[in-house]
């Protein structure tokens, strides 16, 4: 698979999924502002994925809203970049396990701990095979996590803190998901399953 089909699968998932489902209420702002930045590490290489996640991790705290515009005119507002999806179409053991991407999110988070980023920034996995443990195996509620590719979503905590403060009782987003999801056919989830091991 080639990267554009990856670029573009990816950009369908987030617009037709993610977007059009309003599963995530945050998302639409930075998608219009276009302060969302999707990136694919195409190496099978895991510590290249790895340094691929700490160089976004690296970016998105040198694009803050406080970073020097890199020209006197350039505009702030195109210059901050507020989040970013990183995706990982090609390393086997992330494409193969769901446990094994989580391991690798989490060795991430050990990472951001270490260096005192952790309240800075918060990670969210996506995964084609992305199961809650709390819900039954055959709940849809698994589709609000489950992209094409292993995605790793790297989120600034001072703009989660934001948009829950805009948003207010994000506790029932969650479960608002859920019942979206369940109302939904089958054949509807057909092009997301067709990702799946």
């Amino acid at each position: 698979m080639n990267k554009t089909e990856i670029q573009n699968n990816t950009k369908k998932w987030f617009e037709e999924w993610i977007l059009k489902l309003n599963l995530c209420p945050f998302a639409h702002a930075v998608y219009v502002k276009k302060q969302i930045r999707f990136e694919i590490e195409e190496s099978d290489n895991f510590e290249k994925c790895v340094q691929k996640a700490v160089f976004e991790i690296d970016f998105l705290l040198e694009h803050d809203a406080d970073s020097e515009s890199e020209t006197e005119n350039e505009d702030k507002t195109e210059y901050y970049i507020d989040t970013t999806l990183l995706v990982f179409p090609n390393q086997l053991n992330f494409k193969d396990s769901f446990e094994d991407f989580l391991d690798f999110v989490a060795l991430l988070e050990v990472y951001l701990e270490q260096n005192e980023l952790d309240s800075e920034f918060q990670l969210v996995a996506f995964h084609p095979n992305f199961i809650f443990e709390v819900e039954d195996i055959n709940s849809k509620s698994h589709y609000t996590n489950r992209s094409p590719y292993p995605t790793l979503h790297i989120l600034r905590e001072q703009s989660v803190q934001k948009a829950i403060e805009d948003f207010g009782n994000v506790e029932l987003i969650p479960q608002k998901n859920i019942e979206k999801l369940e109302k939904m056919k089958e054949t509807d989830f057909d092009w997301l399953k067709s990702f799946q091991k």
